[in-house]
């Protein structure tokens, strides 16, 4: 295949995601259960991550475009959790909030917005930093949280790994991120754990400052704006055995 050749078909295939964000098409992914050891500590490199479908790309939340640095992503469950997996390239790492609940969304950050069922407004929002901080949110409806402290998920699990120095300069390689969030948090969903064939609605983000500003999505909302439910993506959990 020519350069040429390769390109056309890749300027087609972005072109064709863009149409779909556009459209108002949801994105789906399919969530395979492991009977796996997973340790949360990130790097997602066990075996079962493997066998996880691998979101490969994310685009611009408020165009749909392509851009931004790479960011990959993997989700598994088991009977208890739910986990999320991240892989960002990052040449410049930067955060400075340490303390869990602190504003994580206006520095670098990776983010889980999940809501178990559609016909409740309730969602459950996290996000992590390359300094190891977490921020949960339990909100009852868009925008309406429960106040940060006073809600913090207790067998939540994360962890992250760097490849750098999270100090605002560049040289750095990247990051990963490993979250497991329990199923007893997520009060709405029809089934816990969930069936096999069961549907959610989730997004992922990822927020960059340095070297730009940059709002970064599996499912772009078309606005500058994260909390738009109705555009999330939906994720089926598979039948266990995996």
């Amino acid at each position: 295949m020519t350069k040429e050749l390769y390109l056309s078909i890749a300027a087609l295939f972005f072109l064709s995601l863009l149409i779909a964000a556009q459209s108002g098409e949801r994105p789906t992914y399919s969530v395979v259960h492991t009977s796996a050891q997973i340790e949360i500590d990130g790097s997602p490199n066990e075996p079962a991550w493997k066998s996880a479908q691998l979101i490969e790309y994310f685009v611009d939340n408020f165009t749909g475009e392509k851009r931004g640095p790479e960011t990959e992503a993997r989700i598994l469950y088991d009977d208890n959790f739910l986990y999320f997996a991240f892989e960002c390239k990052d040449d410049n790492l930067w955060a400075t909030f340490r303390n869990r609940d602190e504003h994580l969304w206006t520095e670098e950050v990776v983010e889980v917005f999940l809501q178990a069922d559609p016909n409740h407004p309730n969602y459950i929002e996290l996000e992590v930093n390359p300094l190891n901080t977490m921020l949960d949110i339990y909100l009852l409806d868009i925008r309406k949280p429960l106040k940060y402290e006073s809600w913090n998920s207790a067998d939540l699990k994360w962890a992250v790994a760097l490849d750098g120095n999270v100090d605002g300069k560049p040289g750095d390689r990247g990051w990963s991120c490993e979250i497991a969030l329990p199923f007893d948090d997520v009060v709405t969903a029809p089934n816990i754990p969930p069936r096999p064939g069961d549907r959610w609605r989730m997004n992922l983000y990822r927020v960059e400052e340095k070297p730009e500003p940059q709002s970064l999505t599996w499912a772009p909302t078309l606005q500058r704006d994260f909390h738009v439910p109705s555009k999330f993506g939906d994720i089926i959990f598979e039948k266990k055995g995996n």
